[in-house]
């Protein structure tokens, strides 16, 4: 990117192999259709019309994902990602050790409550030989503070950014120019994280960002600009959709899933971040920020 190129990074970590394990092993269907219903509608449903109706759009959703992964853009500005191992600052996930990794750990399986496993999606779809890069590649970043750079890269681009609503600002922490900032909104997540598990948190909420991708993907398409355009999103599973379908489009441009790096900018809102995470945004803030700017925000919580 610094370099004039463009470059499309969707984030596949360990809870997009699982969904699609779920989906080739049929524990979607399963007890009643229990884990779709408890995705879409946070709780049993039915099965009217409507309902029956969902469920299938789900799965179509999750199909589409598999697709873009078994039949990737010949291009080599398209980056394919993977990450299996939860211990994700690490960057182990390397070859030979992949098929070490490729097992679900113990604490996921007690999540799903449904045993799957990765090794044979790998297998099922001949995806072990494929070049795989580090889902987590962005918050290695962080770690070293090399993502740092990106604002300054970002300012010789029209910026579309899909994020929470606190995030509308982001040309200003940028120092953007305006006319050249594009903001949408992504569907609102907890501000805490969650504490149990699919089926017993309250936290969280049920996943809807999927009926809306076809909406969200026409709003990212109409953005014109005479800048090459970059686009990123803390948007989790549906980034990856919607990239790559953009990309296919405008391969000139650039894709950044950034999950939850871009929180790293917001020292001044509670960050929804395990706590050995945590220290590493706080270093990537005061880093960017100072420690002034950065005492100042964070005065703000």
């Amino acid at each position: 990117m610094d370099s004039g190129g463009g470059v499309a990074f969707a984030k596949r970590t360990h809870g997009v192999w699982d969904h699609l394990s779920l989906l080739s092993t049929g524990g979607w269907e399963a007890d009643g259709w229990r884990r779709c219903d408890q995705m879409i509608f946070k709780g049993a449903a039915a099965p009217t019309p409507a309902v029956t109706h969902e469920r299938q759009a789900y799965l179509a959703y999750l199909r589409e994902i598999l697709d873009d992964v078994v039949h990737p853009p010949a291009d080599p500005r398209w980056i394919q990602t993977i990450s299996l191992d939860l211990d994700y600052l690490t960057g182990k996930l390397r070859k030979p050790a992949f098929a070490l990794r490729a097992g679900v750990d113990p604490r996921l399986l007690s999540y799903w409550q449904w045993e799957y496993s990765y090794s044979e999606l790998l297998q099922r779809f001949e995806l072990g030989d494929r070049p795989f890069q580090f889902a987590q590649t962005l918050t290695s970043g962080l770690v070293t503070l090399s993502l740092l750079d990106l604002p300054r890269i970002a300012r010789d681009r029209h910026v579309i950014v899909v994020a929470p609503e606190k995030m509308r600002d982001l040309d200003e922490r940028w120092s953007l120019e305006p006319e050249h900032f594009t903001f949408l909104p992504a569907p609102r997540w907890p501000d805490r994280r969650p504490n149990g598990s699919l089926f017993s948190d309250p936290v969280l909420p049920a996943l809807r960002t999927y009926a809306i991708r076809h909406r969200l993907l026409g709003d990212l398409r109409s953005v014109a600009s005479t800048r090459p355009r970059l686009y990123l999103f803390e948007l989790g599973t549906c980034a990856q959709w919607l990239i790559a379908r953009l990309f296919r489009a405008q391969p000139g441009d650039s894709y950044l899933d950034m999950g939850r790096c871009l929180e790293a900018w917001y020292p001044d809102t509670p960050w929804p971040l395990k706590a050995p995470v945590t220290a590493v945004y706080r270093r990537a803030a005061r880093a960017y920020y100072g420690q002034a700017r950065y005492l100042a925000l964070r005065a703000r919580l």
